[in-house]
């Protein structure tokens, strides 16, 4: 057990820009710095770190000295690392937990899971993935599939299109694409600032197998991870996700 009056360890806190800051922090103050950050209640801090909202409560009181794997837990939940520095982990770890928590829930714990899916969002924005590549999209959506599949890539559809399993017309301002290696893929050119339309490609990771299907129109990701691709996505597209989230909550509802 550590002296709760000690000062704690010495840990670097990064945002993943080139701001950090040094602070001297146990692990009530850990907690509660990592649920200010992310603009979390305990309830769903909780939820997403799968421990008792009591338990959130009492580390942030110094009541408990937690363990260092509980640390990391609740850290991994949102998307951060510990060590050597609390840091984004640039990881779909976030997302996956969500989902993996809807499919062991009832209907209306699943209706107030999903109503927290815009917050799941702010835990791994798109664009801060490990592995994110913006590319420039001149032909839209149906043509850059096309381009990515015969490059040899393994392709995944995420985001709005993962909504409506189409992808003949793009939905979303900025898709979404899961594929091998995004960095292996030549036959794209990087996107600038002045691009009239983009893509993100991003890594297919375990956890996105996880939640793919195979629908007519090629693999997709679960409707859910799509939805909440397009609410951590920059931009207009999140706005748009928001009124998909409701029609969501209201089939949850129903089932």
């Amino acid at each position: 057990m550590r002296d709760r009056d000690a000062p704690g360890d010495m840990l670097l806190i990064s945002n993943g820009s080139s701001t950090v800051v040094q602070m001297s922090v146990n692990a009530a103050s850990l907690v509660s710095e990592i649920r200010a950050r992310r603009e979390l209640s305990m309830n769903t801090l909780a939820m997403l770190a799968g421990v008792p909202a009591s338990t959130i409560s009492r580390i942030e009181s110094g009541k408990i000295d937690p363990t260092l794997s509980m640390l990391d837990r609740i850290a991994d939940a949102v998307g951060y690392s510990l060590a050597p520095a609390l840091a984004e982990s640039g990881g779909d770890e976030p997302f996956a937990r969500a989902l993996r928590k809807l499919e062991e829930v009832d209907a209306n714990e699943r209706r107030a899971l999903i109503t927290r899916f815009p917050a799941v969002a702010l835990l791994a924005p798109v664009a801060r993935r490990t592995g994110a590549v913006r590319v420039d999209v001149q032909r839209g959506l149906k043509e850059l599939l096309s381009l990515l599949e015969h490059s040899d890539q393994e392709v995944v559809v995420s985001s709005l299109e993962a909504l409506s399993d189409e992808t003949d017309v793009a939905r979303s301002f900025v898709p979404v694409v899961y594929v091998t290696d995004p960095s292996a893929v030549s036959v794209l050119s990087a996107a600038s600032p002045s691009s009239p339309q983009v893509a993100f490609l991003l890594p297919i990771t375990d956890n996105v197998r996880r939640f793919a299907r195979v629908t007519p129109n090629g693999a997709m990701v679960t409707p859910e991870w799509g939805l909440l691709d397009a609410l951590a996505s920059p931009g207009r597209q999140a706005d748009v996700a928001r009124s998909a989230l409701d029609a969501l909550i209201d089939a949850a509802a129903a089932a």
